[in-house]
Formats: structure tokens, C-alpha cells, sequence
């Protein structure tokens, strides 16, 4: 519009220069003030096609960068969230690995700290066993010397015999021999009965009375049992000894084996986190690098879409500034080349120069055509003004112009078509508008919900991991622990198996012995105390006849002996003088104690044996339940671990789709919001512009019955018509249009022809 009015001011200013040249030119003032319109119009018609052009190639790059960034950015975050899985899979590993390495570290302690205690356990067991095996040797040698000691005093009667006693004394003094006696009783005291220690006591503090053989016999006999059982006990510990000592090297060569192995494997594990820092670091500074390229995209993609959009609202406006320009110029042209125009510019000088020919509706000039023209005309303008329409503008500028009448009334027909084309534009695009909202906005709700349902199970999955109460890592640290005390009842019942067994051995052999020892002694003491009664002479076994016998002669031999009141001017003691019967009733007492301590050594072993034989089976009973239980802990711990991964991977695609979802509501958003402009305005103005519509057609509908109803137009149909007649003309006029004889001609044939084919036409 402000290219019009500068125009306008142009054309204002120069209009003497042009009139005074106007003879020079050879047109009329006001044709060439037309024609400068016209270059005008032609000028913004080229600026159009150029602007247009420029646009398109710029809206082209717009499009193309849009494309290639959004692809860009879709990449980039397919590569980020590619990269974000990565970086969380590598700290789980980490996470485990670092669990592996702490429980290698453990076990490796651990497999310390039990060589240790197993060294300090071996250590003192052998200290023990030599500290044992010295005594042993120790009282053995006391045993053997006191032995031979008495040998040679004629105590064994099995080597020597009173007459050596009788040298022995000729050369060595009584305290040298109970000096010997006393140790070799010292050395075995501890297996001697309260009987054998009192015998021996006896022994030493009995006076002398000329012979060891009957007091002593006793004693050696008691001496070489003890040395036996010594013997027998220090094979025994050696035995024992020897094996402790291959049981520990062996325990010590798997522990070693086993601390090795886990060396092994806590070294790789630690060179595996060594890479997965270095992989971890190398992919968060991917990581980093994406995210600044995708920033960068996106802030890309921003300010081009806000330019863009910017430009098309630039295009637009300046389509409708021309539109509007091109508008008012057609307009001036239409004014400047009216029959009025040139009827007051061919009376004035200045614009006068004679003229090129009178136009179509100059020619049909008269009172009633100008009145039906200037109604039509001012019908259209107010509609024009009243519509705001261009289409109708177009119209009256061709009428001012004075265009022929086809031309006007098929421009209105397209005119119609075009606002009819419009409506059913806006038509579908309010249906469409109408359709995609709805569809969006059910997307959208849809999406709200998905989008809620997927944060519940998330967070249900995450409980059903990271719940600190009944979630899967605890469950698992719980089966865990339970499998490691389990493992650790089974190795501590073993052990204490090992060890109630050990005990138990050893008992059953110490009530050996004393069942051994105890027979022996009630064998030896029946023996004795039978020649006190006719029953045990009779019962009494012939080995220990003679040995009884032997005894009776010695104590008769010292029962007769003559008493002698001093000995060397010492007198003697008064002894005795009945018959000697010793302790035959406590005797008696003592068989049948050692008989009861024997049958209760004997019921000893027995329950022994069945304690042995139920904490056996009690053993065997809770090893089975612990395997049992170590295999059902196994089993669940399987399953947790398997649970833990089937969870840990559906909620990291619930969080994947969340991701998708939360993007794809972004985007049902950002597209309502794109297409909202245009769907507001179309719904605001749907029925405002079918109306404006509506009444631009019964406004042009009108102008076209106004235009046929003038004579000018009936002539210039009825001229069409003659012509079109051709050579059938007069036929037509003089028998009637309808007439068979004018169709005959029309067609090319005779009449009878014509009627053969058509009977119901007049003339046939």
C-alpha cells in the first residue's frame, strides 16, 4: 500500500511534465499515467514470482536442517541412552566385581588366619606329645632300672634266687636299693591301684629281715605291667603322633592350594575392575561429548525453527501487502480506464490527445446500460468493503475496467468455484482440526496414564529389589548368609565329631586297660587269698597251686623261726606268733570291689559305645539336615539371583519405555501446540467465514442475474446464437429454433431423416 501511495505522489508530481510532452508521445496524459500502472503491476507481479522463489529455496533449507536435526538429535539420544546403559552395566560389574574382590580378600584372611591357628594348634600338640613321650621314656627307664635292681637283690624270681640276694648284700647297702625302688614307684605311680602303691610303700618302709624274695615278687610284678602298658602307651602316642603330623601337612598343603587359588582369582578380579575404571571412564567422556552435541543440536534446531517460523510470517504478510497493492493499482487502472475517465478526460486539454478506439461498453453506451453497470458496480464494492473480499475486488476492478460480459461472468463462476473450493477447505479442516485433536488428546490421556502405570511398576520393581525389608538384594545377602553359617555348622560339627570321636577312643582304650589291669590284679589277689579257704584250693587254678604253695612253705619258714630278743645287742620287736592269714576278709572285700569296678569298666564301655554309636547317628542325622537345608538355601539363592535379573532387566525397560513415553507425550504436546494456531482460528472462525462466504455468493450469484438481465448482454447472446446458427440461420428464424427443419440443417441431414429418428418434433 505505501508502494501505492509513493507511486501515486510520482505519478501526481510529473503529470504537467507528461502532459506537456504528451503531443511529443503521441498517447493521451491519462493512458500513459495507465501504462506506468501497468509496469507497477507487472514490476510487483516479477518482485512476487522472485520473493517466492527466494522463499521456496530458503524454506527448503529450513525443511532440510529441520530433517537432518531431528535425526541428528534422535540419534544422538539413541546414543546417549546406548551410552547411559553402558555406564550403568559397567558399575554393576564393577559393583560386583568389587563383592567378588572383597570376598577373595576375606577368604585369603581367612585361609591365613587358619594356617595360623592350625600351626599354633600342631606346635603345641607336639609339644605336648614330647613333653608325654618324655615321661614316658623317663619312667620307662625308671622302670627297667628298678627292675633290674630288684633282679639282683632275687626280687625276680625268674633270674636270681636267695643266694644271690644273700651276695647282693655282702655288696651293696639297703638304701641304694630303695633309693632305686622309690623311683622306678615314682615313675609309675600314676598307674598304680591304691593296693600296688601301698604294697610298694610297704616294701620301702618294711625293716629288713634277710630276704626281698617273698616281699619284692610282688612288686616286680606289678613294675613289668606298668612298663608293658608304658611301652604300649608310647607306640601308641608316636602312632598317634605320626598321623597328627600327616594330617596337619596335608591340611596345610589344601589350605595353601586353596590360598593360591584365591590369590589367583582376587589378581584377575582386580585387573578386571583396572579395566572397567579405564572403560568407564572412557565412556562417560563419550557420554559427555554426546550430550554437548545434542545440546548443541537441539539449540540448533530452536533457533532455526524461531527463525523459520519468523520468515514465514514475513512471507505472509508481504503476499497480502502485494495482494492488497496489486489490489488498489488494478483499481486505479479500472478508474482511469472507465467511460466516465475517458469521457471527462477527452473534454480537458491537458489530458486530451486523441483516442485508440471505443471499448466494448463504450460502444453499448446509453441511460439504462450506465444505471445497471453502476448498480452492479456498487453492489459488488459494498459486498467487497462489507466481506473484506479480494475475490469480489477482482471483480469490480474488471467492471470498472469495463471487461466484455464473458469475461466477467466466467470469472465469477470461478470465483464461486474458488470460494466454494474454500469452503470445502475450511470444511475439512475443521473436521480435520477437530479429528486430530480428539485423537491427540486421547493419545495424550492415553500416554498420561501409560506414563503413570509405568512409574508404579518401576517403583514396584525397585521396591521388589532395593526394599530393605523383603527386597530381592536382601533376600539374597540373607540366603547367603545363611549358606556361609551353614557351611560353617557342618565344618564345626565335624570338627567336634573328630574330636568327641578322639575322646571316645581314647576312652574305650583307657577302659581296656583298666578292665586288662583290674583282671590281672583280681587274678593275682584270688590267687593269694584262696589258701585261706578249702574252696579255693579246690577252685584254684593250677598255675597258681605251686605259686601259692611257695608262698604257704615261706610263711611257715618265718613263723618257725626262732625269735631272738636282739640282733648285734639290737633287741627285736615282738612279731607275732599265730599263723599268718594277712588281710583274707578285707581281701575278700577287695576281689569283690575290683570285681564291681570291673563289671562297672565293662558297663562303662558298654554305654561308651552306645554314646558313640547315637552321637553318631545324631551327627550323621544333622549333616543330613544340613545338606538338606544347604540345598534348599542353594536353590533359593539360585532363584533370588535369577528373580534379581529377570527384575533388574524389566525395570530397565520399564524405564526405557518410560523414557519413550515421556518423549512421545513431549511430543503429542508440542504438536498440539503447533497445530492449536490453526485449529483455534479455524473453530473461532469457521462460521463467521461460511457466512462472508455464503454472502459473497449471493453477492456475485446476484451481480451474474443483474449482468444477464441487461439488453447489452441479451444482444450480445443473441449475436452468439445467430452466429452459431451459421447457414441455418433463416431456416431457424423463420421455422423456430425448435422446428424440425432447423434441426435437420443443424445436423446435416434431410427432415424426413431427422424425423425418422426424433417423431415428436414439430415439423416431422
Amino acid at each position: 500500500m505505501k508502494m501505492f501511495a509513493v507511486a501515486l505522489l510520482a505519478l501526481l508530481s510529473t503529470q504537467d511534465a507528461i502532459a506537456s510532452s504528451s503531443a511529443i508521445q503521441g498517447d493521451r496524459t491519462m493512458t500513459k499515467v495507465v501504462k506506468i500502472l501497468q509496469d507497477m503491476m507487472k514490476k510487483s507481479a516479477e518482485e512476487g514470482d522472485k520473493e517466492r522463489t527466494l522463499y521456496g529455496l530458503f524454506k527448503c533449507f529450513c525443511d532440510n536442517n529441520e530433517v537432518n536435526k531431528r535425526e541428528d538429535i534422535k540419534e544422538f539420544t539413541a546414543m546417549i541412552q546406548e551410552s547411559e546403559n553402558k555406564i550403568e552395566e559397567i558399575q554393576a560389574a564393577t559393583g560386583a566385581l568389587s563383592t567378588e574382590c572383597a570376598e577373595y580378600k576375606q577368604g585369603m584372611a581367612d585361609n591365613e588366619q587358619a594356617r595360623k591357628d592350625a600351626e599354633e594348634i600342631r606346635a603345641k600338640e607336639k609339644k605336648e606329645f614330647e613333653t608325654e613321650q618324655t615321661d614316658m621314656v623317663d619312667g620307662i627307664a625308671a622302670i627297667d632300672k628298678a627292675i633290674a635292681t630288684l633282679a639282683e637283690v632275687g626280687a625276680d624270681q625268674t633270674v636270681s634266687s636267695g643266694a644271690d640276694h644273700e651276695k647282693f648284700m655282702g655288696k651293696k647297702s639297703l638304701l641304694g636299693l630303695k633309693t632305686s625302688i622309690k623311683e622306678a614307684m615314682e615313675a609309675a605311680s600314676v598307674l598304680l591301684t591304691n593296693k600296688q602303691k601301698r604294697s610298694m610303700q610297704s616294701f620301702l618302709q618294711a625293716p629288713f629281715t634277710g630276704t626281698y624274695t617273698a616281699q619284692s615278687g610282688e612288686i616286680v610284678g606289678i613294675l613289668k605291667n606298668m612298663g608293658d602298658t608304658f611301652k604300649e602307651n608310647l607306640a601308641s602316642i608316636r602312632a598317634a603322633e605320626e598321623k597328627a603330623a600327616a594330617a596337619h601337612a596335608k591340611f596345610m598343603k589344601i589350605k595353601e592350594d586353596e590360598f593360591e587359588t584365591m590369590k589367583k582369582g582376587y589378581e584377575e578380579k582386580q585387573g578386571q575392575l583396572g579395566d572397567n575404571d579405564q572403560e568407564l571412564a572412557d565412556e562417560k567422556e563419550m557420554l559427555a561429548e554426546l550430550q554437548e552435541e545434542l545440546a548443541s543440536a537441539e539449540d540448533f534446531l530452536e533457533k532455526l525453527l524461531a527463525m523459520c517460523a519468523k520468515k514465514a510470517k514475513e512471507f505472509e504478510h508481504r503476499n497480502m501487502m502485494r495482494a492488497n497493492e496489486e489490489a488498489a493499482i488494478s483499481k486505479a487502472i479500472a478508474i482511469l480506464n472507465s467511460d466516465e475517465a475517458f469521457a471527462a478526460f477527452g473534454n480537458v486539454k491537458a489530458s486530451k490527445s486523441g483516442g485508440t478506439g471505443p471499448s466494448f461498453l463504450q460502444i453499448q453506451q446509453h441511460n439504462h446500460q450506465m444505471s445497471l453497470r453502476v448498480n452492479v458496480l456498487r453492489l459488488l464494492e459494498r459486498a467487497a468493503r462489507k466481506q473484506k473480499s479480494l475475490k469480489i475486488a477482482k471483480i469490480v476492478v474488471m467492471l470498472q475496467a469495463e471487461n466484455p460480459f464473458d469475461t466477467v461472468l466466467e470469472e465469477i463462476k470461478k470465483m464461486i468455484v474458488i470460494i466454494d473450493e474454500e469452503a470445502k477447505a475450511d470444511l475439512e479442516q475443521k473436521e480435520w482440526c477437530e479429528s486430530e485433536r480428539e485423537e491427540y488428546h486421547e493419545r495424550k490421556e492415553d500416554t498420561i496414564r501409560a506414563i503413570a502405570d509405568l512409574e508404579e511398576t518401576i517403583n514396584t520393581l525397585d521396591d521388589e529389589i532395593n526394599n530393605p525389608e523383603t527386597g530381592l538384594l536382601v533376600m539374597i545377602a540373607d540366603t547367603e548368609e545363611s549358606l556361609k553359617q551353614n557351611h560353617e555348622s557342618q565344618t564345626e560339627q565335624t570338627t567336634d565329631r573328630g574330636k568327641e570321636n578322639r575322646l571316645y577312643q581314647e576312652n574305650i582304650k583307657n577302659i581296656q586297660v583298666v578292665k586288662e589291669l583290674l583282671g590281672k590284679a583280681i587274678e593275682v589277689l584270688d590267687a593269694y587269698y584262696k589258701q585261706f579257704s578249702s574252696e579255693g584250693e579246690e577252685e584254684g587254678a593250677p598255675a597258681a597251686a605251686s605259686f601259692l604253695q611257695e608262698v604257704k612253705k615261706v610263711s611257715q619258714e618265718v613263723v618257725q623261726e626262732p625269735e631272738r630278743d636282739s640282733i648285734h645287742g639290737r633287741e627285736v620287736p615282738t612279731t607275732w606268733d599265730e599263723e599268718y592269714k594277712g588281710q583274707s576278709e578285707q581281701g575278700a572285700d577287695v576281689i569283690k570291689t575290683l570285681e564291681f569296678i570291673k563289671e562297672e569298666s565293662h558297663k562303662e564301655e558298654t554305654e561308651a559305645h552306645q554314646a558313640e554309636n547315637d552321637a553318631q547317628h545324631e551327627f550323621e542325622d544333622s549333616m543330613k539336615d544340613l545338606k538338606e537345608e544347604q540345598t534348599t538355601l542353594e536353590e533359593s539363592l539360585a532363584k533370588y539371583q535369577l528373580k534379581l535379573a529377570e527384575t533388574e532387566k524389566a525395570l530397565a525397560e520399564n524405564k526405557e519405555e518410560l523414557k519413550k513415553t515421556e518423549a512421545e507425550l513431549k511430543a503429542i504436546k508440542a504438536y498440539l501446540k503447533k497445530i492449536k494456531p490453526g485449529c483455534d482460528y479455524i473453530a473461532e472462525n469457521y462460521e463467521e467465514r461460511e457466512k462472508n462466504r455464503n454472502l459473497e455468493k449471493d453477492a456475485l450469484n446476484k451481480a451474474t442475474d443483474m449482468l444477464k438481465d441487461t439488453p447489452a448482454y441479451k444482444k450480445a447472446v443473441h449475436a452468439q446464437e445467430q452466429e452459431d446458427l451459421g447457414d441455418c440461420k433463416d431456416i431457424c428464424n423463420t421455422e423456430g429454433r425448435d422446428h424440425a427443419k432447423c434441426e435437420a440443417c443443424l445436423a446435416g441431414t434431410s427432415v424426413p431423416g431427422y424425423c425418422a429418428g426424433h417423431a415428436g418434433t414439430p415439423g416431422c
